[in-house]
Formats: C-alpha cells, sequence, structure tokens
C-alpha cells in the first residue's frame, strides 16, 4: 500500500509540476500576445501622426513664398539643399565654388555634419557624465566640499539654459571649447541634482555595515554607496543622452560653421523650413540610436540589480 500511495503521490507531483508548466506556458504565450497586440497601435500612431502632419501642411499652407509646416515631399525633395553644407572633395565639389548641387554632394554634406554634432556630442556628455556625478559624490562624501561647493552648484542648477547660450557664446566665441563646455554644463547640472537624489535614497545600514567592517569612508563611497546608487541612475544618464543633443545644437546655433547646429541656423535665416524639418528628423534618429545604446549598456552594466 506504501509503494502505492507513493506512487499515487509522485503522479500527483507530477500531474502538479505538468500543470505548472503548462501554465507558466500559457502565460508566457499570453504575455507574447499582449506584446503582439502592442505593435497595431503602434503602427496606427505612427500613421496617425504622418496623417496629422500632411494635414498641416496643407491647411497652414504658405506664406511669402514658404511653408509654415513643410509636407513629406517637401521635407524628401530638401535633401538635395544639403550639398550646400559640404566644403568639397570626395568627389563631390562644393556648390561654393559654382558647382552643381548632387545627392552624392548632398549625402556627404548631411553625413560630416551629423558626424561633427554626434562627436561633439559625445564628448560634451562624457565629461558632464564625469563632471555631474563626480561633483555629487565629492559632496555626499566629504563636509568640506559639501561646504564650499553646494550652494554654487544648486546655483548653477537653477539658471536658465537658454539664457546661458549667448554668454557662453559670448565666453568663448566659435571655439570647440565653448561647444563642449555648454554640453558638459548642461549634462553635469542635470546628473548633479539626480546623483544627490540616488545617494540620498541607498539605505543608511548600507554604509553602517561597511563602516563597523573597518571600511574607510572613501572605499564605503567607492564600493558600497555608488553600486547601490548607481541603478538609480539610470534613468538619469538616459534622460541626459536626448538632452546632450538639444544642448549640442543649441551650442552650435550661435557662431559654428559645420553641424546640425549650424543648418538649422542658415536654413531658418533663409526661411527654409523644410530643410528645419528634415534636420530635427535626422537628429531624432540619431538621438534614439545613441539612447537605445546607452540603455543597452547600462542595462548590462546593472544586470546584477534586474
Amino acid at each position: 500500500m506504501r509503494s502505492q500511495d507513493h506512487g499515487s503521490g509522485s503522479n500527483t507531483r507530477s500531474s502538479e509540476r505538468g500543470s505548472s508548466r503548462n501554465d507558466a506556458q500559457d502565460g508566457g504565450s499570453a504575455a507574447n500576445k499582449r506584446v503582439r497586440r502592442i505593435h497595431p497601435l503602434a503602427v496606427l500612431s505612427f500613421l496617425a501622426i504622418i496623417a496629422a502632419w500632411q494635414a498641416s501642411s496643407v491647411i497652414l499652407g504658405e506664406t511669402v513664398g514658404y511653408k509654415r509646416v513643410p509636407g513629406i515631399e517637401d521635407v524628401v525633395r530638401s535633401f538635395i539643399e544639403y550639398a550646400g553644407y559640404w566644403q568639397g572633395g570626395l568627389g563631390a565639389e562644393s556648390t561654393r565654388t559654382g558647382a552643381e548641387p548632387t545627392n552624392w554632394g548632398a549625402t556627404l554634406g548631411l553625413g560630416h555634419n551629423t558626424l561633427v554634432t554626434m562627436l561633439r556630442t559625445i564628448a560634451g556628455y562624457t565629461i558632464g557624465v564625469v563632471t555631474g556625478i563626480g561633483l555629487g559624490f565629492l559632496i555626499a562624501w566629504s563636509k568640506t566640499a559639501r561646504g564650499l561647493l553646494t550652494f554654487p552648484a544648486h546655483l548653477a542648477r537653477m539658471m536658465p539654459l537658454l539664457a546661458m547660450i549667448p554668454l557662453f557664446a559670448l565666453w568663448f566665441g566659435d571655439s570647440q571649447f565653448g561647444v563642449l563646455t555648454f554640453i558638459a554644463f548642461a549634462v553635469g547640472i542635470l546628473l548633479f541634482a539626480i546623483t544627490i537624489n540616488a545617494i540620498g535614497n541607498v539605505p543608511l545600514h548600507y554604509w553602517q555595515y561597511a563602516r563597523s567592517l573597518g571600511a574607510s569612508p572613501l572605499r564605503t563611497y567607492a564600493r558600497v554607496v555608488f553600486p547601490a546608487a548607481f541603478p538609480q541612475l539610470r534613468g538619469g544618464l538616459l534622460l541626459a543622452v536626448a538632452f546632450s543633443w538639444s544642448a549640442a545644437l543649441a551650442a552650435e546655433f550661435l557662431g559654428q560653421q559645420v553641424g546640425l547646429g549650424h543648418v538649422l541656423q542658415s536654413a531658418l535665416y533663409y526661411a527654409s523650413t523644410d530643410v528645419v524639418a528634415l534636420t530635427g528628423l535626422v537628429v531624432i534618429v540619431f538621438a534614439a540610436v545613441t539612447y537605445l545604446a546607452a540603455n543597452k549598456t547600462l542595462a548590462w552594466l546593472t544586470r546584477w540589480a534586474e
């Protein structure tokens, strides 16, 4: 009897395990179905944006020779105008020397200006991340630094960035240093506040356990507080990616002779709203690419916290 009972219990447990696996599979398939249902809605929203864009172009019409909202066909036709932003070479002569604009020249012009802006964005973002996070941890770790730097740091955080653009142009002119400094400033003051908040959210007993085991304050921050706060910095770091692109365009808008900000400034001067729209789309695409790359990298670095 015992062996039969044991066999029947094993069968029951086996059936329960099989039922659990089936439930899990059913749950997984249901979740996959829910995910798949999102895609038609995403496509629908995308089509709605395109339709609203095209309708706005038709309804608002033209004024003084230019469209208030350029249509899709206007944006596509404006691509050739990027040939005017190529300095010549690689099989495409500059239009400033009288050469005819070509699609190859437009491709080079768009690629060159996009690459310059991207490199500036990455460099400024890196400097801003190191400065902002480093300043936040320095103020949290050192009482002396907290007394000296807290007020100036928060004062800088309250400054309106748009009002700072002319000042940076006045201070640094059209130098690369000025562009990188402005991007780093914009990213740094954002991450400074987020870092202070992330450190404040680290449970106090983390610090107390490390100190009770003999770790110095510096080692405690480096080995305990920083790793504990880093997952909370992930959102701020991703937010700063898009913010750095906006700061790069703003910095290039005044004084720079190369870059997407310069293209925007020149297009607005000549009321070329179609070029403005195309440049905006290019920025959206590359900002999304850099955002996804940063998201993947940060997800890998914080995989232990998942």
